[in-house]
């Protein structure tokens, strides 16, 4: 008996399913024979649509397909994620990983930043990369990176991730134009004429304001605002005691520091009667017989009391002169002496002031009359100078001696240098000073000039100064890219009073000019060929004296700019066509698998190469390949030059 077995074994090649047909095949029964003494053997054929059961050899199959080869897919050419800085990061994005070829697709997952996590990081066949942001650490701006996804025997497949950082909003926040308010009220009287306070919204957003106080003689009006306004503070003073009132006016807004405005409220007693009250309860005078007349000396007067005090005053000797003799309020009556004819001795006067209302004052004003010395006086009677530290020495200055007969002079300082040191007369020393002998910020010392027993001397002050110190600017800029010119120089005007010093402080920045005095230009240049890429800081430091001031100097050195190539060819007419390769290389005709940059699948005829960089020239070939794998031979060559 025969059976005809027929089956279909289908095998996956490409995108097509290819049938193998096993040929028709006739299985004898094979013949059952009994040795004598056997039990009986019977033979059952197989029913029809049954599968034979007999021990027939293992069908080998007619075709064997190519070895696999995966290919990785992607749902997206790029992610792009937003986040405002400071606040949570932007919810995670989902990347499908999809084999589109053959065989087993085992691919993982890589990130060229620290701020992008994947998850998971690799899989088997087709998946989903969870992409997730961390972006507390990322400034202000737009970001990029890559996730890449690799698998053994497949191209590799860059997805470019854009972020933009945002800023964070400006909350409101609030201004007024007054940091504390005060009141004065005389007890028993009205009240005060009521004062404003004016708020603004000196922040962003949106100032909705409410104001309060803490004391019940405060009344505010409006309570609330929204934006810029005014609050009318008013004061009901009646039930204050004599003296001084604290309270608080508070500005509170959501979103915003609250502010406080003191409000201080002096409470006076009722009007009290005036009194005298004098600066001096006695003046002497001094003068030499036949000499001038001492100076003048002031006699204040003042109010102590309440009121009006309208004041005469009046002397009871012919050699005081009072100017003037009367006036209202505060005031100041000048007593001047005339020497005139009087003696050697003490002479003795007073001064008597008078107001309605106030009991009146009376001032002695004693008055020496002393012999005539050997005659020699100083002109002027003190020498001021003024330096700046590290300057130059100020100008002289000139001091005229009148005597009547032969003087000496010296001074108390070794700073202090005097033209003579001695003469007969009249006549004039130069007194200068010199600079390079102090270092104290005042200084003094005396120029004495005697004749005879008679010594004159007069008060010399040096005060030294650091001067001044000004900048142009307290920061310079360069922008360069690496490999490229160096960036054009810029200059930064000294002007000071005195001399001063230029350091820095980064081998790439150049200064030049170091020192100088007065005004004064420092060139900066910076020399691309030292620094790092990205931004690189440094500090000049110009001192005078003790002024320093400071100039920060960024360089941000950017990496050389690259560029792009736009490929197209005319389209393969093949009709079993799966796409096409492209090949790129910086050595004409050397190209290998590793030299392709990107598979694309279709009958595609362009393609933009991206991230040329700079003084470099590329290289390109265009390969077809079919729903089988099978590659077309290259392209004819083209080349591309980035400058």
């Amino acid at each position: 008996m025969r059976q005809t077995i027929r089956q279909l074994l289908m095998f996956p090649i490409g995108f097509c399913m290819v049938s193998t047909l096993f040929e028709p095949t006739n299985v004898p029964i094979p013949s059952v024979f009994a040795a004598a003494g056997d039990p009986p053997i019977t033979t059952t054929s197989p029913t029809p649509n049954t599968r034979l059961l007999s021990r027939m050899p293992a069908l080998k199959r007619l075709a064997t397909p190519p070895n696999p080869i995966p290919a990785i897919a992607l749902n997206s050419l790029g992610l792009s994620f937003t986040s405002q800085q400071g606040s949570s990061p932007p919810s995670p994005q989902v990347l499908t990983v999809s084999n589109r070829g053959r065989g087993t697709l085992n691919w993982n997952a890589t990130t060229n930043t620290s701020w992008l996590t994947l998850s998971p990081a690799s899989g088997t066949g087709n998946g989903t990369v969870t992409i997730s942001l961390a972006s507390g650490s990322l400034e202000v701006g737009t970001h990029t990176g890559l996730v890449t996804v690799n698998a053994p025997g497949a191209q590799p497949v860059s997805v470019p991730i854009t972020v933009t950082v945002t800023p964070a909003p400006v909350p409101p926040a609030i201004g007024v134009n007054s940091t504390s308010l005060s009141f004065t009220a005389q007890q028993g009287g009205s009240n005060p004429v009521p004062q404003s306070l004016n708020i603004r919204n000196t922040g962003g957003g949106t100032l909705s304001w409410t104001a309060s106080d803490n004391a019940a003689w405060l009344t505010l009006s409006p309570a609330a605002g929204t934006g810029n306004g005014t609050v009318t503070i008013s004061l009901a003073s009646g039930s204050l005691e004599v003296g001084t009132h604290t309270g608080l006016v508070t500005v509170n807004a959501p979103g915003a520091q609250p502010v406080s405005v003191p409000i201080t409220v002096t409470v006076t007693p009722a009007p009290v009667p005036p009194a005298i009250g004098v600066n001096s309860t006695s003046l002497s005078f001094t003068a030499q017989q036949g000499g001038s007349n001492p100076a003048a000396q002031p006699l204040s007067i003042r109010n102590t009391g309440g009121g009006t005090l309208s004041w005469t005053a009046r002397d009871n000797v012919a050699w005081l002169t009072l100017s003037p003799a009367a006036g209202t309020g505060n005031g100041t009556v000048t007593i001047t002496p005339v020497l005139g004819s009087l003696g050697v001795g003490t002479h003795t006067g007073s001064i008597t002031l008078s107001a309605p209302g106030a009991q009146p004052v009376s001032v002695p004003i004693t008055f020496v009359v002393t012999p005539a010395p050997i005659s020699i006086t100083l002109s002027p009677s003190s020498l001021t100078y003024t330096g700046i530290s590290g300057g130059s020495n100020p100008a002289s200055q000139s001091v005229t001696v009148t005597a009547n007969g032969n003087w000496t002079a010296g001074v108390t300082a070794p700073w202090l240098k005097l033209s003579t040191t001695s003469g007969s007369g009249s006549g004039t020393i130069i007194a200068s000073v010199d600079l390079g002998s102090v270092s104290a910020r005042t200084n003094t010392a005396s120029l004495s000039v005697t004749a005879g027993n008679t010594t004159r001397t007069l008060g010399v002050t040096l005060t030294l100064s650091d001067g001044s110190l000004t900048l142009s600017s307290n920061s310079l800029a360069f922008t360069a890219t690496q490999g490229l010119a160096n960036p054009s120089s810029k200059t930064i005007t000294v002007q000071s009073t005195g001399s001063w010093t230029a350091t820095k402080a980064a081998p790439w920045l150049v200064l030049s000019q170091t020192s100088g005095s007065a005004n004064g230009t420092i060139t900066a240049n910076v020399d691309t060929s030292k620094a790092t890429q990205g931004e690189n800081q440094a500090t000049i430091t110009v001192a005078s004296g003790s002024i320093i001031k400071t100039v920060t100097i960024t360089l941000t050195l950017n990496a050389p700019s690259s560029s792009s190539a736009t490929l197209t060819w005319k389209a393969n007419s093949e009709t079993d066509l799966a796409g096409y390769k492209v090949y790129r290389s910086t050595i004409s005709g050397r190209y290998e698998q590793a030299n392709v940059v990107a598979m694309l699948r279709g009958n595609v005829t362009s393609y933009q190469a991206t991230g040329l960089q700079s003084r470099t020239t590329y290289f390109f070939v265009v390969t077809a390949f079919d729903i089988a794998g099978n590659e077309s031979g290259y392209s004819n060559e083209v080349s591309k030059s980035v400058y």
